[in-house]
C-alpha cells in the first residue's frame, strides 16, 4: 500500500507539473484525489466532501453536485452562497451584473494595442454571448491565467536605448517617442560632418588647391551649419571638380617626365647588354636598388633621384654579359633540343603502354584492343560479354575540396579495389578521367548487374583516408549485355546510357535495376 501511495504523489507532481497548475495545497489535493481515484485506491480524505454532500437535504445535495462541488473550499463557499442569498431573484441579478461587468472588461481589453490579449477578448465575449454555464467561466477563466502566465514584455526594453520613456502608459509612451523624434539634433550631426568633410577634401596632388581649402575649411570649422547651405554645398561641388581636373593634369604630367626617364634606362640596359661583362653580383646591387624603391611612400623627385642612380650605376658597369648570353643561349638551345627528344620518347612510350600509371589498370588503348579480341570471340565462338561502366560521383567536389592529390588517392584506390574483386578472365581499364569500364566474359545482364551492385556498396562503405579525413565516395555504374545490342559499339553507348540514367536518377545506383 505504502509503495501504492508514493506512486500516486508522485504522479500527482508529474500532472501538476504537466498541466502547469501552480502548486497549492487545494490544486495538489485536487489532483491527488483524481489520480487516487484512477487507480482504484479509496483515500478517505478524498471522500469527505462527497460524505458532507450525501448528509444535505436531497435539493442541496443535488444542486451541489450539479455544480461540481469537490473540495471544502468549494462546499464552504456554496454554502456562504446560499446563506447570503436572500432570494433567487437577487442571485439571478448578481449573476446577470457580473456577467454584464466581464462583458465590458472584456470590451476595453479588446480596446488594448496587444493582438494577442484583443483576440481573447473578443473570443470570450462570443462564449459569454452564447453560453454561461460553469464551464464556460471557467474556460475563459483558465485562458486569460494562461494569457497572464505567458505574457511577456521584454521587448518594451528595446525602447531604452533612444532615452526615457514611461513604459507604463500607452498614450504616454506614444508622447515620450514622439518627443524623442521631433527632437532637433540638427546642430550636433553639423559639428560632427563638417570634419569629416574636410578630412575628405584634404588629400590632393595639386598644390594650387590649398588656398581655396584653407578658405572652404576655415568656414566649416567655425559654422559647422553652413553645410545645410545651397552656396557652401555648390562651393564644395566646385572645389572637387576642380581639384579632380588638376590633380590630373598634374599625374599626366609627372607620368611623362617618369616615361621619359624609363625609356633613358631602357635605351641604357640595351647598350649595356652588348657591351659590357656585368657579374652577378653587381647585377644583384642593381636588383637591390630597384627593389627598394617605395613607389607608395616616396615622392616623385625621390623616385626620379633613385632611378637616376640605377641608370647612373649600369652605366658605369663593364664588358662581357653580351658573349656570356651568346654562351649560354647555344647551351640552352642544346638542352632544349634534349629536353624534346625526351618528351617525344616519353610520349610515344605512354602511347604504348597498356597499364594506366596511376590506378595501375589498362589504359584507354589497351581497353579498346580487348573490347576487339571478346567481340571476336563473340563473333566466332558466340561467347557472350557484358560491359559495365562505373563513374565517381560529384569527383570534381573531391577535388575542389580536397585537392587534386586526394583525388589522384581514390582513383588509385578505386583501382585496387576493382583488381582485387575481378575474376581472372574479366579485364578492367580506366576509360578516361574517373570513369572505368570493365569486361565480363560469359556473364549475362544480370550477372552484370549484381558485380556492379557488388562493387558499389563495397565502394560506398570503403574508408578512403587522406591527411587523416575520411572521404566519402560513391559510384553510379551502367551495365550492357553484347547480344542484347546489334554491335560492340552499341553495346558501350547501352552501358554510357544506363550510367547516365544512373547519373541522373539519384546517383550512387546501378542502371539496370536487378529484377
Amino acid at each position: 500500500m505504502a509503495s501504492t501511495i508514493n506512486e500516486i504523489i508522485k504522479e500527482s507532481f508529474e500532472k501538476l507539473k504537466a498541466e502547469h497548475l501552480i502548486f497549492t495545497p487545494d490544486n495538489y489535493n485536487k489532483i491527488f484525489c483524481q489520480v487516487a481515484k484512477k487507480k482504484g485506491v479509496v483515500v478517505e480524505d478524498c471522500q469527505k466532501v462527497t460524505k458532507y454532500i450525501k448528509k444535505l437535504d436531497s435539493k442541496l445535495s443535488a444542486e451541489a453536485k450539479k455544480i461540481n462541488v469537490s473540495t471544502v473550499d468549494q462546499l464552504l463557499a456554496f454554502f456562504v452562497s446560499r446563506l447570503n442569498r436572500s432570494n433567487a431573484q437577487q442571485s439571478e441579478q448578481l449573476i446577470t451584473s457580473l456577467v454584464l461587468l466581464s462583458k465590458r472588461t472584456l470590451q476595453a481589453l479588446s480596446l488594448l494595442h496587444n493582438k494577442k490579449a484583443t483576440t481573447l477578448a473578443n473570443a470570450s465575449l462570443d462564449r459569454l454571448d452564447m453560453k454561461q454555464d460553469l464551464k464556460s467561466i471557467e474556460t475563459i477563466r483558465d485562458k486569460w491565467f494562461d494569457f497572464i502566465s505567458g505574457y511577456d514584455d521584454t521587448f518594451l526594453k528595446k525602447l531604452d536605448k533612444y532615452g526615457k520613456i514611461n513604459k507604463d502608459d500607452v498614450e504616454k509612451m506614444v508622447f515620450d517617442i514622439t518627443k524623442l523624434l521631433d527632437k532637433d539634433d540638427d546642430s550636433e550631426i553639423y559639428k560632427i560632418v563638417a570634419p569629416l568633410i574636410v578630412a575628405t577634401l584634404t588629400p590632393s596632388i595639386a598644390s594650387s588647391m590649398n588656398d581655396d581649402l584653407a578658405t572652404i575649411s576655415y568656414e566649416l570649422r567655425n559654422s559647422p551649419e553652413a553645410i545645410s547651405s545651397t552656396a557652401m554645398q555648390d562651393d564644395i561641388k566646385r572645389f572637387i571638380k576642380k581639384r579632380i581636373e588638376l590633380d590630373k593634369e598634374e599625374v599626366k604630367s609627372k607620368i611623362s617626365t617618369l616615361d621619359k626617364l624609363l625609356n633613358d634606362i631602357n635605351s641604357k640596359i640595351f647598350d649595356l647588354i652588348d657591351t659590357s661583362k656585368i657579374s652577378g653580383e653587381q647585377v644583384r646591387g642593381i636588383k637591390k636598388d630597384l627593389t627598394n624603391l617605395n613607389l607608395k611612400e616616396d615622392s616623385f623627385e625621390s623616385v626620379q633621384e633613385k632611378l637616376l642612380h640605377i641608370a647612373t650605376s649600369l652605366e658605369l658597369e663593364t664588358k662581357g654579359l653580351s658573349l656570356k648570353m651568346v654562351d649560354n643561349q647555344k647551351t640552352i638551345t642544346k638542352l632544349h633540343t634534349r629536353v624534346k627528344k625526351l618528351e617525344n620518347a616519353l610520349l610515344l612510350a605512354k602511347k604504348e603502354s597498356k597499364e594506366d600509371f596511376l590506378t595501375n589498370v589498362a589504359t584507354k588503348r589497351a581497353l579498346n584492343s580487348e573490347v576487339k579480341r571478346v567481340e571476336e570471340a563473340y563473333k566466332r565462338y558466340k561467347i557472350d560479354y557484358t560491359l559495365c561502366f562505373l563513374d565517381i560521383d560529384h569527383f570534381k567536389m573531391v577535388n575542389d575540396t580536397y585537392g587534386h592529390e586526394a583525388g589522384d588517392v581514390i582513383l588509385s584506390t578505386l583501382g585496387k579495389i576493382l583488381r582485387r574483386y575481378l575474376r581472372e578472365v574479366d579485364f578492367v581499364g580506366r576509360y578516361g578521367g574517373e570513369e572505368f569500364l570493365t569486361i565480363l566474359p560469359n556473364t549475362d545482364l544480370a550477372q552484370g548487374v549484381l558485380f556492379a551492385e557488388k562493387i558499389r556498396k563495397i565502394i560506398e562503405n570503403y574508408k578512403f583516408v587522406y591527411k587523416n579525413e575520411r572521404i566519402d565516395v560513391k559510384i553510379s555504374c551502367g551495365v550492357a549485355q553484347r547480344s542484347l545490342s546489334s554491335s560492340e559499339k552499341e553495346t558501350i553507348t547501352s552501358a554510357d546510357k544506363m550510367l547516365y540514367k544512373a547519373k541522373h536518377s539519384g546517383r550512387n545506383q546501378v542502371m539496370p535495376k536487378a529484377k
